[in-house]
């Protein structure tokens, strides 16, 4: 009988040992899931810049900063927004109340220098449903869809504008 109960009380020791060392594996992860998430807080080294995240590796085109006033066709007519950089393919809209996943709609957006152009644009994504204090500018990611040649040409003229201007600090 003695010999039983000292394999229960091992399994039971065992069993413990591997639920413990779960758990302890789980507070390591999510403690260093949620450091990375925020970010270097105050630590010496030096920052990242945004174009490190993991979404933006799927982009066959590198985006631009810009600041070009545009508006959209949304479901309660048009909506003033601005775009926060842009490329060939697609855009960041900064707006108040960003379209659905999905959505096709028209943006038409003021190139400096140009005046007005609309494009045919799809929504890739959105910080809709983001905490707005985990938000820096609400909005959503476009990608330009089904326009001419001719608009496309206007647009590529448009960004290579702005490599050729000189940065601003």
């Amino acid at each position: 009988m003695e010999t039983g109960s000292s394999t229960l009380a091992v399994s039971i020791g065992l069993g413990g040992a591997i639920f413990a060392g779960l758990v302890l594996f789980w507070f390591v992860r999510v403690y260093f899931k949620r450091r990375t998430a925020a970010g270097p807080a105050s630590s010496a080294a030096p920052s990242v810049p945004l174009r490190a995240s993991s979404w933006e590796e799927k982009r066959s085109q590198p985006r631009l900063a810009v600041s070009w006033h545009t508006a959209f066709a949304g479901p309660r007519g048009s909506s003033p927004a601005q775009l926060k950089d842009i490329s060939l393919g697609g855009a960041f809209v900064v707006c108040a109340d960003p379209l659905p996943l999905n959505e096709r709609f028209l943006i038409t957006m003021d190139l400096p220098g140009r005046g007005p152009l609309e494009l045919k644009a799809e929504v890739v994504w959105s910080n809709t449903h983001v905490p707005a204090d985990r938000v820096i500018n609400r909005g959503m990611g476009i990608r330009f869809i089904d326009n001419t040649d001719e608009k496309r040409r206007i647009l590529s003229e448009a960004v290579a504008a702005v490599l050729r201007s000189p940065a601003v600090d």
